[in-house]
């Protein structure tokens, strides 16, 4: 999945007037960039020009500039030879290596979880009960949003900090993919049921079992992403 563009394509980028005046114009560059590439206003492929965007947001190219070198450190842009910028199109290595890290990680915190756990236990289903309303409404972006709720759940039981900001580096690159595939009404559903039986599996006390669940359901996503973008 990519997109052809041209350095004369207009953008589809939101103004900043709606960022308060204290915010340095670099952080909100920052996040307006970074936003419109997670909710697929830019789409992997889609060529990035410093004028045409500091044009766009009525900025100079300094805090775009620096904007596109924190999103290349992120991987959300990639440069090219030629001082060209463009959304990044991920590969199925780079897919692999990301759902590979989340199955580490979110497998030894279900492993965490007790029957006991109530409090976590609840939340999971809280977030069940909005996502089978967002799957009734159709909306993708709160299905997107919910869905990395439910799996952060499993992250915040490890209780480490360090861990948590890598693996809100790799959350965002999986928040786009999230969004193309739960435009899918198929999987969006067959994913919300893939959640209610892991809760209920961590409800038993069946660890290996939502261990298990958690790896057909990475599994499935790992599948459809990549055959998205490759």
């Amino acid at each position: 999945m990519s997109t052809e563009t041209t350095a004369d394509t207009p953008l589809n980028l939101a103004p900043l007037e709606d960022f308060d005046a204290y915010v340095p114009l670099r952080v909100a560059v920052l996040t307006r960039l970074k936003q419109a590439i997670l909710d697929g206003v830019l789409k992997p492929g889609e060529l990035l020009s410093e004028n045409r965007i500091a044009t766009q947001l009525s900025v100079s190219r300094t805090p775009v500039r620096e904007a596109l070198r924190v999103l290349e450190q992120e991987n959300l842009v990639t440069m090219l030879p030629g001082r060209k910028v463009i959304v990044s199109v991920p590969s199925a290595e780079d897919i692999d290596e990301i759902y590979d890290i989340r199955f580490i990680v979110e497998s030894e915190a279900l492993r965490r979880i007790t029957p006991d756990r109530t409090d976590l236990i609840e939340r999971l289903e809280a977030c069940i009960a909005r996502q089978e309303a967002a799957l009734e409404r159709r909306d993708t972006r709160a299905l997107r949003e919910i869905n990395t709720e439910f799996h952060m759940i499993f992250v915040s039981v490890l209780n480490n900090r360090r861990l948590r900001q890598f693996i809100d580096s790799v959350y965002d690159s999986i928040t786009r993919f999230r969004l193309y595939s739960l435009e899918n009404p198929e999987w969006a559903e067959h994913g919300s049921q893939e959640h209610r039986r892991l809760v209920e599996l961590l409800k038993a006390g069946d660890t290996d079992g939502a261990v298990e669940m958690l790896r057909e359901h990475l599994a499935s996503a790992r599948n459809i992403v990549t055959k998205m973008f490759n």
